[in-house]
């Protein structure tokens, strides 16, 4: 009997990160990661993209090479390639046996289950496009890997994977803005959706597995930190508080977002600001575009590399007056609203009855994997209610290849933890529990 493959895609505008999963002939039985497959450098002048694949099993040959130069390659020829790249690296598999793809999506609106897409199933792609108007630096570049896929592969199926899906369980409260009704027609209602979704379930997840609980008893605050970056209260497995909203925009400052200001600076900060900014493929306003890719980091510091940034506020004498002060206001900035999200969540958390104790403060995404500075300075902070590091265990935390690592010192009222997120296992575990597999 032939292997069955699902590949998970999690696509970006600058680069697309895939994985190939085997599926066991047992139904229900866990999925193998058997190889890793990426493109980046996506839209960047001057450099060519990079493409690798690797098999983590170590049945097929592994691929990196170069393609075409970044601002010159078509979005929509990249999954194809991805493809060819996968197969043509593996004698064993036929294109019949990647029966599932499953694509991370940033915005499905009000759905509240992935949508089904293959050859006679098309319809769901042109929602994607009005959806877009919500998430418009996120889901264009989907429907450029959707189609593709499916002309790739005919007779495969695809599965729609939406981030917002995690938070479908927000009280009203929580979602509803205080708002009157539009004077428009709007395509969903207009509410807090939330993000990262499927970062938070593979957070959860893992946090279950290490306390050794049900996902239905864990409840966590979590700080998922990139470039990009918000925080959920999961109260017994459950979205039950999220920083962004109707987009991603809401919340916390991000590397090049705002985060949330006051919805009336806008007008005053960008002329035309309801014009069509003019980027192309993408629907997007003037004051869309300034505060999803002008702002955050990159306008206080010149830089969305946090790195960089911690670099310069802790060792001034390695730039300049100017860049060292830019870059400590910037830091500043970014913690003083992240702050205010950890601590609002964690009293809310720890005003909830009925919950089997509070498992824990989280700490991942790119910035919450990798900064040291950042977990020891927060935890600090939050030195009030009991939280303790441990400045070993901290170090070695970004260093590890440890899914879940605690850093917590002994004595700390609350475990603090580190945790690597999977958007793409949890990706291509939807398509198993969707399909039954």
């Amino acid at each position: 009997m032939s292997t069955t493959y699902i590949l998970a895609i999690n696509c970006g505008s600058s680069s697309i990160k895939s994985k190939l999963y085997s599926v066991s002939s047992t139904k229900g039985q866990p999925l193998t990661a058997v190889a890793e497959a990426s493109v980046k450098g996506i839209a960047a002048k001057g450099q060519k993209i990079k493409i690798k694949v690797e098999w983590l099993d170590g049945s097929g040959n592994n691929i990196s090479e170069e393609g075409e130069e970044g601002d010159k390659v078509e979005y929509q020829t990249l999954p194809p390639l991805l493809l060819e790249k996968i197969k043509g690296s593996h004698e064993g598999i036929e294109d019949d046996q990647i029966k599932y793809i499953s694509h991370r999506i940033v915005h499905g609106g009000p759905h509240t289950e992935p949508i089904l897409i293959d050859k006679d199933h098309e319809e769901g792609l042109s929602e994607m496009d009005i959806l877009s108007e919500f998430a418009p630096l996120h889901v264009s570049a989907v429907n450029q890997l959707a189609l593709p896929c499916l002309k790739a592969l005919p007779n495969h199926t695809s599965l729609l994977a939406f981030d917002t899906l995690f938070h479908k369980t927000l009280p009203e409260e929580v979602y509803t803005y205080a708002i009157p009704e539009a004077d428009q027609e709007v395509p969903i209602p207009l509410r807090k959706y939330g993000f990262h979704g499927l970062s938070f379930r593979s957070i959860l997840e893992s946090i279950a597995k290490k306390t050794n609980k049900p996902k239905e008893k864990v409840s966590i605050v979590v700080a998922h930190l990139g470039s990009g970056g918000s925080c959920c209260l999961i109260r017994n497995g459950e979205s039950k508080d999220t920083t962004m909203g109707l987009t991603p925009l809401e919340g916390l400052v991000g590397g090049t977002r705002s985060g949330s200001i006051d919805p009336t600076l806008v007008f005053h900060l960008v002329e035309g600001c309801a014009d069509d900014a003019g980027l192309d493929g993408i629907k997007v306003t003037k004051a869309e575009a300034t505060l999803n890719k002008k702002s955050g980091l990159t306008a206080l510091a010149g830089t969305n590399d946090f790195g960089s940034i911690t670099n310069r506020m802790l060792n001034p004498s390695s730039c300049s007056e100017k860049e060292a002060h830019a870059s400590t206001l910037a830091y500043k900035v970014y913690v003083d609203r992240l702050m205010c999200y950890l601590t609002f969540y964690l009293s809310k958390l720890f005003a909830t009855e009925g919950i089997d104790g509070v498992d824990g403060l989280v700490f991942s995404g790119g910035i919450g994997e990798k900064s040291v500075h950042l977990r020891k300075d927060v935890s600090e902070r939050l030195g009030w209610i009991g939280l303790k590091v441990d400045d070993g265990l901290n170090e070695k935390a970004s260093v590890g290849k440890e899914v879940a690592f605690k850093i917590s010192a002994g004595d700390s009222k609350l475990p603090i933890w580190v945790v690597q997120t999977d958007e793409e296992e949890v990706c291509a575990k939807m398509a198993q529990e969707f399909f039954d597999l």
